[in-house]
């Protein structure tokens, strides 16, 4: 059977539209052809998604639960039948679907924090030139930031989405995708671009009037407000389907419009410029230099701050550099250098920006900073590789005598600071942790953070931030017993030099280019305008 009939009984059963005959025909096509069945899963994967879509947006509600694939919903006792053919034939029910419900609206799908659970991201976005994303209860995608199935809105800009599947797409704001699976995502509305490699072929694009299955090459779609599509092929070929069910083949230099799911062929400079994979990496290296140019201003402007105690830039380091310096105007300047054993120089959060690289169990920076602080401020951009540490290094002093500190993150991903009055004497009874809400999981892995930590024994206590937002507590221990004045003495950043226990092994596995301590509580309205100022 060719694959014109395959597709049209598929279609057909979609639609509603089989006698008994064809419906028959259909169940033994996909008893006796695996390549069939992968069809039929990747359409009808898509044809759901649209349906729950416009069920929602009519207010239909004579829809069949299946009660074994919660908040999942389809339309009809045949659509059932043949998902439970399939699923004798160990195609899993679940895949005739998205993998969870849509957010609606505007909302944004994050990768579950919880470092135990697997990623379920489909996609990552690689570059963005003056991207605004729309934001969701706080957050919003950025560089980086593994994306599960849902909705995204590009409000303006373009950026660079890579589905783990190995197609790339650009995408031109303002615009909506809902990203399905690694290899298949519904336009809403705006333009694309997308490129897609051997390996990748048979990747997905929908919108309301066209299904593109591209068969190894590049093409551009675009979807206005009146939900018609166009399409144009740069190259190789894509199969267009439309709402009438009849695939039609498109080569390079073809171009279609899809009105109310009809093709009408026209010229490719009628569909308009379509944003090339080029145009976003060379607007995000525009980018890159004005943000870095921006923060080394805002950076000399923070030296100056009266309330610092150091300030290190990680500025202009070579593979030669074995100091550290502090950058602060005030206070007791390059007596509060850094010694640098090991740790390796690498690139920052831009490029022509240094960080040091910390890895191995010796790398790390040593200070000795004097002084009794009754509030202080620690903070530090960050890039976490991995945390295959019980606790992972920050900035911790040695052997933690009385009032001294560490401040580290968890294996669970977890902002950590402590202290004690007792010191190292008493740890279970005394000892004053701060474990804050787990922030990072491995796909979060070689992103960059800004972590802040403020303390203030007479005010407000310890506060957790992440990305300029304060973050709430996941527990700790003795929380509610007083702080006595800090102290910080001799310390390393990126390790611990002197262990209590000798198996005691916190290497930082990731980077740090920015490092600063006050002897002030920052108010949360400097921590964020800090972390914008530093971005990347």
């Amino acid at each position: 059977m060719d694959d014109f009939r395959k597709e049209e009984l598929i279609f057909g059963h979609l639609d509603g539209r089989l006698g008994d005959e064809e419906f028959a025909e259909l169940q033994a096509l996909l008893e006796g052809d695996s390549a069939a069945r992968q069809m039929y899963v990747r359409l009808a994967r898509l044809d759901s998604g649209l349906r729950e879509e416009e069920m929602a947006e009519l207010g239909e509600d004579k829809i069949i639960e299946i009660s074994s694939v919660p908040g999942r919903v389809f339309g009809g006792s045949r659509v059932f039948a043949m998902a439970a053919a399939i699923a004798l034939l160990a195609v899993p029910i679940w895949f005739l679907a998205f993998d969870q419900e849509a957010p609606k609206g505007s909302e944004v799908a994050v990768v579950d924090s919880t470092p135990s659970a697997p990623t379920r991201g489909v996609a990552v976005i690689t570059a963005e030139a003056g991207a605004v994303w729309e934001e969701f209860e706080g957050e919003q995608p950025s560089e980086g930031i593994s994306l599960e199935p849902g909705r995204f809105v590009l409000r303006e800009g373009l950026a660079q989405i890579d589905f783990y599947g190995g197609a790339s797409i650009s995408l031109s704001g303002p615009a909506e995708i809902e990203l399905v699976d690694r290899d298949a995502a519904i336009l809403h509305r705006g333009r694309l671009r997308a490129d897609v490699p051997p390996a990748a072929r048979g990747f997905v694009i929908r919108s309301a009037d066209v299904l593109v299955e591209d068969l190894g090459t590049s093409f551009g779609m675009a979807v206005g407000e009146d939900k018609n599509a166009e399409l144009v092929v740069f190259d190789g070929e894509v199969k267009a389907t439309g709402a009438d069910g009849k695939p039609i083949s498109l080569f390079g230099g073809d171009a279609v419009r899809m009105a109310q799911g009809v093709a009408m062929r026209q010229g490719m400079h009628e569909a308009g410029v379509f944003p090339d994979i080029g145009d976003v990496i060379a607007g995000a290296g525009d980018r890159e230099e004005s943000r870095l140019a921006n923060w080394k201003e805002a950076s000399l402007e923070l030296r100056g701050d009266s309330r610092l105690i150091a300030y290190y830039d990680f500025e202009n380091l070579t593979v030669a550099s074995r100091r550290l310096k502090n950058r602060a105007a005030v206070g007791m300047g390059s007596e509060l250098d850094g010694g640098i054993v090991g740790a390796k120089v690498a690139q920052g959060r831009w490029k022509g920006k240094t960080a040091l690289d910390f890895r191995a169990e010796g790398d790390r920076v040593r200070f000795d900073i004097p002084g009794t602080f009754e509030a202080l401020t620690i903070l530090a951009w960050v890039r976490i590789d991995a945390l295959d540490r019980h606790l992972n290094s920050l900035f911790l002093t040695d052997y933690f005598d009385p009032d001294e500190f560490h401040w580290q993150i968890s294996e669970k991903g977890a902002l950590h600071f402590a202290t004690s009055p007792e010191g190292v004497v008493d740890i279970p009874k005394n000892n004053r942790r701060f474990y804050s809400e787990p922030f990072w999981d491995p796909s979060m892995s070689g992103q960059w953070f800004f972590l802040a930590t403020t303390v203030d024994r007479k005010g407000a206590g310890v506060k957790h931030y992440v990305n300029g937002k304060q973050v709430g507590f996941s527990g700790g221990t003795n929380m509610e017993k007083p702080l006595g004045a800090l102290h910080i003495g001799e310390a390393d950043l990126g390790n611990w030099s002197d262990p209590i226990w000798e198996t005691s092994i916190r290497t930082l596995n990731g980077r740090i280019d920015e490092f600063a301590l006050f002897d002030a509580a920052l108010t949360s309205e400097e921590i964020v305008n800090l972390y914008h100022q530093g971005k990347p």
